[in-house]
């Protein structure tokens, strides 16, 4: 079942069309092995440079001490006194070069020509990861799933393991808050608030996170709930560059109902009308909720989606449930 909610989720992206087969995400995991050799190898190189340094700061401490710990003889005499000079200068140099000599451009550079070439595998871009995002929303909305639930790996008491960090819900919400979907924004807000204030060390910024969960509420008709989220944006960040404006801004707003924040009237939280009369009827079903009638499901039939490029090589299967709406 759980593989079914996963694939529904990833099935309704549009932009990021090219990664809803689970073949490519399987190709994807090949590929991020790859990434984190090239990781490992940069690692060494670097572990390798540092040893190097610090083998040669031992050497100067230690030529330092020994000519700190005798009189006047030691510079006077012709030999020690070169070699101080040669180690300020010539070999200063080398250890100039060696402090420099980072070799992560070339790293980078090896890996963003391996990806372009990495065979058989397209690498996600930005609009990729808003397309993840949004069919996780999808998912969510479609089996009614809790926010703090699914953010912690849980699906339908099924657990997949991996748990969402604050920074993680906080792109989510951005994703939704992107699409002018502030029912989202505030729920995944609130999720990376949540997680944030259990984080040692912090993934995300509150500041961040506090300015968009206002402004969604503030959309959502939470004028007074957005006031005292950012007055308290201004106490954690009194030079955060549009908090105090902002403040203003919904004062202003309130100059009829008065700003008394000490008592905050119940959230308003209604989700997205995207103008789909079927939504809840093909929601619903997706949840097992309505019956097939036995008539129209002699009519359903599968077939093999081929009409991307890429899908005449390794075509999904795709089964019809039902004509209407369509599922």
């Amino acid at each position: 079942m759980l593989n079914v909610l996963i694939f529904a989720a990833l099935s309704t992206m549009c932009v990021a069309d090219i990664f809803t087969a689970v073949a490519d995400l399987q190709n994807l995991l090949g590929a991020e092995k790859e990434v984190t050799s090239v990781i490992s190898a940069y690692i060494d190189s670097e572990l390798e440079r540092l040893q190097q340094l610090k083998k040669v700061a031992k050497e100067y401490a230690a030529r330092n001490a020994e000519a700190l710990s005798s009189d006047t003889s030691y510079v006077s005499n012709p030999v020690n006194a070169y070699l101080l000079i040669k180690r300020l200068t010539s070999d200063w140099k080398f250890v100039e070069t060696m402090m420099t000599q980072n070799s992560a451009e070339q790293f980078l550079k090896n890996i963003t020509e391996w990806r372009r070439n990495y065979d058989g595998v397209k690498y996600p871009q930005e609009e990729d990861l808003t397309g993840a995002a949004v069919a996780l929303l999808r998912l969510q909305d479609t089996y009614k799933l809790d926010t703090h639930d699914l953010a912690s790996g849980k699906i339908q008491n099924s657990s997949v393991g991996q748990q969402l960090s604050s920074h993680d819900c906080f792109e989510v919400g951005r994703a939704a808050y992107n699409q002018n979907d502030y029912y989202h924004t505030i729920l995944w807000m609130q999720e990376a608030q949540l997680r944030l204030e259990n984080e040692d060390p912090p993934t995300a910024n509150i500041g961040d996170i506090l300015e968009y969960l206002a402004f969604s509420l503030y959309k959502q008709g939470n004028v007074k709930r957005a006031l005292a989220l950012t007055k308290k944006l201004v106490q954690l960040e009194p030079d955060h560059p549009r908090a105090k404006g902002n403040v203003k801004w919904y004062e202003d707003m309130l100059e009829d109902d008065g700003k008394d924040i000490s008592e905050l009237p119940p959230l308003k939280l209604e989700r997205l009308d995207d103008g789909i009369p079927e939504r809840d009827a093909y929601e619903a079903l997706c949840r097992g909720e309505q019956k097939v009638n036995v008539t129209a499901q002699s009519e359903v039939y599968c077939y093999l989606k081929m009409d991307r490029p890429y899908l005449k090589l390794a075509p999904i299967k795709v089964e019809i449930l039902r004509f209407s709406p369509l599922v």
